[in-house]
């Protein structure tokens, strides 16, 4: 199991992170048997973000963000072990207003821990190449790139 997989199959992990690239997400995900829920921010204003986020997550809430918590972090939302949020296209959003992910970010962590609690995986990953959101990544390409080529090249493969 690669070290991705092995991050995604730990519940302690269980947090918001940006990435890269989804190849190696969507490789880990499938390995882990974790469904990716895509949430795409494309042309959304901030008044709409909350909308966007339940209507791409197929949520029935009503209310604000606490009560969108509340339904992610309940165990039937979904009989799947973990879950991935993959969040695109939220660039221009920020580029607008700075802290419109603001309300977004804390609810995600918020339904982390609380899964992390139950012993339940949850990630949400923002597709973030340009390192644009202060968030730790869920996986370093460049250093797994070069351990992979490193490892190859001691063991006489093509690097």
């Amino acid at each position: 199991m690669g070290k991705l997989a092995e991050r995604l199959a730990d519940e302690r992990r269980s947090g918001v992170y940006r990435l890269e690239v989804t190849d190696a997400l969507e490789e880990a995900a499938a390995i882990d048997g974790f469904p990716i829920m895509r949430v795409a921010l494309d042309d959304v204003v901030s008044d709409q973000l909350f909308a966007r986020c339940v209507g791409a997550l197929a949520l029935r809430v009503e209310g604000d963000w606490a009560d969108l918590a509340a339904a992610l972090a309940d165990p039937k939302w979904s009989p799947a072990a973990g879950h991935v949020l993959l969040f695109s296209g939220f660039e221009a959003l920020v580029h607008r207003d700075p802290d419109a992910l603001a309300h977004l970010l804390a609810t995600l962590r918020a339904v982390a821990a609380r899964r992390r609690m139950q012993g339940l995986r949850f990630f949400a990953a923002f597709l973030d190449p340009t390192r644009a959101l202060s968030l730790d990544p869920l996986y370093d390409r460049r250093r797994h790139s070069a351990t992979t080529m490193a490892r190859e090249t001691d063991q006489g493969g093509a690097a």
